[in-house]
């Protein structure tokens, strides 16, 4: 596993991850600040492109070989800690159709240390809106998404 906290890319490496994360995940899994980093590069605005690369160099990132967790925000709560952003996953097979594992909700660590996954995909079938929790996804891995979390939370403390 590892977290990125920090990476050194050129604009043009940024500029192709983010394209292939587009091209994998769909324009809705780019963070604000992805978007704001392709605008500024669409825009040919060399000065604003540095400083979106100081900003997503400060994104954390956590993945393995399974799982990847982008954080976006943390709200602090009475009863405990949430932890915002979107949990991608291996993507879910549904009646010859592939739905996409990029999944935004948050974990919440509970100040007895428990914690809970609120992490739903939403897709409309045929007209009709469907929801996913994260568990569809992951069936057969639970023991890997459940040792991933444990490392996040870990990190996040």
């Amino acid at each position: 596993m590892k977290s990125i906290v920090a990476e050194e890319f050129s604009g043009q490496e940024k500029t192709d991850e983010l394209l292939d994360k587009i091209s994998k995940y769909g324009i809705i899994s780019l963070t604000i600040h992805e978007k704001d980093f392709l605008d500024a590069v669409s825009l040919g605005d060399e000065e604003a492109v540095k400083t979106k690369m100081r900003i997503l160099s400060t994104d954390t990132i956590f993945e393995d070989d399974y799982f990847k967790f982008e954080l976006d925000d943390i709200k602090y709560e009475e009863d405990g800690i949430e932890y915002i952003g979107t949990l991608y996953v291996p993507d879910l097979e549904k009646s010859h159709k592939t739905i996409e594992g990029n999944l935004k909700g948050k974990i919440i660590l509970y100040n007895t240390g428990a914690y809970s996954l609120d992490f739903l995909k939403v897709v409309n079938d045929k007209g009709k809106v469907v929801e996913y929790d994260v568990f569809e996804f992951c069936g057969g891995l639970e023991y890997e998404l459940d040792s991933f979390i444990d490392y996040v939370v870990q990190e996040l403390e």
